[in-house]
């Protein structure tokens, strides 16, 4: 019996979010610790402060809070609900490496595109990807075991565009790494 595109697309979308669950990279915004900010109060940095773009503070605690209650058995209209609430709390923000609350932006957008893969929306999960590197250029996030969100999340939902040494040097979880080297031997043999 032979998979049609469609079926695989999805196991393969099932068994990422697996890996995620079972390799701690569900929750990336308690992951990465966020950096204080020590610098002496001056007028050049108080008029700064004043001209950056901050977070709704409000909406920020709104998605943490339903993170917590949606947890991981949650179905796939909470996870997207989950995503766009954590999306539209950056949305329209510009944020750089010393905005005083960049990895939290980070985080938030990293929370929207693993939510959107669980929930198996790719297109939705693509897109968030490109915001991320266009919004954070040059930067990632770092999960538990030290793998570069980026490149885990390339892996996800590029895996069929990249080529095996591709594949290799991503800075990806080894179970991960090995579930898409078998899935891709599998697909072509």
């Amino acid at each position: 019996m032979k998979r049609t595109r469609i079926s695989t697309h999805y196991f393969s979308l099932a068994i990422s979010s697996l890996f995620l669950l079972l390799t701690g990279c569900n929750n990336p915004l308690h992951k990465a610790a966020v950096e204080s900010q020590h610098s002496r109060p001056n007028s050049t940095n108080q008029a700064i402060a004043t001209s950056i773009d901050r977070l709704d503070a409000d909406c920020h605690a709104q998605v943490l809070q339903r993170e917590n209650s949606v947890g991981a058995t949650a179905d796939i209209g909470q996870q997207i609900a989950l995503a766009n609430a954590a999306t539209r709390c950056i949305e329209n923000k510009s944020f750089f490496p010393k905005h005083p609350e960049n990895e939290i932006a980070m985080q938030l957008n990293a929370l929207a595109l693993v939510n959107f893969i669980k929930a198996g929306e790719s297109k939705l999960a693509e897109h968030s990807l490109a915001e991320f590197r266009t919004q954070f250029p040059q930067q990632d996030l770092l999960f538990a075991d030290y793998t570069s969100f980026v490149d885990t999340a390339v892996a996800l939902l590029k895996h069929d565009e990249l080529s095996a040494h591709q594949l290799q040097v991503l800075n990806i979880n080894t179970a991960l790494r090995n579930e898409l080297t078998r899935q891709n031997y599998w697909l072509k043999n």
